[in-house]
């Protein structure tokens, strides 16, 4: 049976897809929806369209809608034509007499989901905008969320028919809210490795993520202690928040995401990798999964699920601070050993976690979802 998807995501940081947009504007303005839709796709940020391209491939008809103002703003020039100046002035005067949080973007999404008549939505991680809002479309539609942060505002276990996270703690918890929820694992991209340029690994020692938060104080605090001692550099959040001279600043290189991050993943000799503090302990973003897959050497914090669920030798693992120092060192000097642990790691993950074969168990409990919530 053909079953029509519609997923909303974002690109993250929103900054970075800003600035290309920028880079491109004389390029962006002659796109349409279509058109700009693929180029944000072809960026590779945050999960692309790793889902959508992976169900098509399972008789889906699947497309990706990224909830970010130069995207909303293509719909909308497809949904009204010359008429989107009157609909945003309507909106404007209807939130004078009633206001309404995000009002005009609200009403695209709408819009435009009453013309794609999918039969299932699936909202990835947090969009910033409220539950609620699904629920009006669940009397025909399968709606599903995939969330692994912390809880957002305005956000209800509740209004979904079915979550997807990659947390044990995440599931027991939506279950205990009487919502069906199913680990939905990250995993990586087979296409990522011929869009990505296999040159010398010129990077000693990498990050990407953000530092500072209070999610991340055990990450941060880790940074803290190797940046001034080792060739460190890292790219994403809060680096121009300390001092000028302190090591987080001067290690830092601004934003990245998208194939630019994933190059230089490709290129870096070690990857430094820590978990945020809402995962209950275990070790599950996305970051393992892009290293571990284009071939690098990954370093994580100790956490129970690597030890019970993956295999030894495919990536290397620190207690603490000077254990995670002992192992970079070690790691830099002993280039067969630690080459030999990252080709071990790509071969686990091109094996067992790409979003091919992610997308066949996702294929399956879709599908069973649709038909137990529909055929009553």
């Amino acid at each position: 049976m053909s079953l029509r998807l519609l997923k909303f995501d974002t690109i993250n940081p929103e900054q970075f897809l800003n600035e290309k947009v920028k880079d491109n504007l004389s390029l962006v303005k002659k796109m349409n929806r279509g058109e700009f839709l693929d180029w944000i796709i072809s960026l590779r940020g945050n999960f692309s369209d790793f889902y959508t391209h992976n169900l098509r491939n399972h008789g889906w008809e699947a497309e990706e809608f990224f909830v970010t103002s130069y995207y909303i703003d293509k719909v909308a020039d497809e949904l009204y034509g010359k008429g989107k100046k009157i609909e945003k002035i309507k909106n404007k005067l209807k939130d004078k007499v009633r206001p309404v949080r995000k009002r005009w973007i609200l009403n695209v999404l709408a819009e435009y989901i009453k013309n794609y008549k999918p039969d299932v939505i699936l909202v990835r991680e947090v969009i910033g905008l409220p539950s609620e809002f699904w629920r009006g479309f669940s009397e025909k539609i399968l709606l599903t969320c995939r969330i692994a942060t912390p809880i957002p505002r305005f956000w209800s276990p509740t209004d979904w028919d079915l979550i997807l996270t990659s947390t044990t703690a995440y599931k027991t918890f939506f279950e205990l809210n009487g919502v069906h929820s199913y680990i939905n694992h990250n995993g990586f991209d087979e296409r990522i490795l011929s869009e990505v340029k296999n040159g010398i690994k010129k990077h000693e020692l990498t990050f990407i993520g953000g530092l500072g938060n209070r999610y991340w104080s055990n990450r941060t605090k880790c940074v803290e202690y190797f940046a001034d001692k080792v060739d460190f550099k890292w790219w994403g959040y809060n680096g121009n928040r300390y001092p000028e001279n302190h090591p987080i600043n001067k290690s830092w290189n601004g934003l990245t995401s998208g194939l630019e991050m994933l190059q230089i993943y490709r290129q870096s000799k070690i990857v430094f990798n820590d978990y945020g503090m809402v995962a209950g302990g275990m070790a599950v973003n996305q970051r393992m999964f892009e290293v571990l897959g284009l071939g690098s050497l990954l370093l994580t914090r100790e956490a129970e699920n690597l030890k019970n669920e993956y295999p030894k030798n495919i990536f290397v693992t620190f207690k603490d601070e000077k254990d995670c120092l002992d192992k970079i060192n070690y790691y830099l000097k002993n280039e067969n050993e630690r080459e030999e642990i990252a080709l071990a790691g790509q071969k686990y993950i091109l094996e067992n976690f790409t979003y091919k074969k992610l997308m066949n168990d996702l294929d399956i409990i879709l599908r069973q979802s649709f038909k137990k919530k529909f055929s009553k």
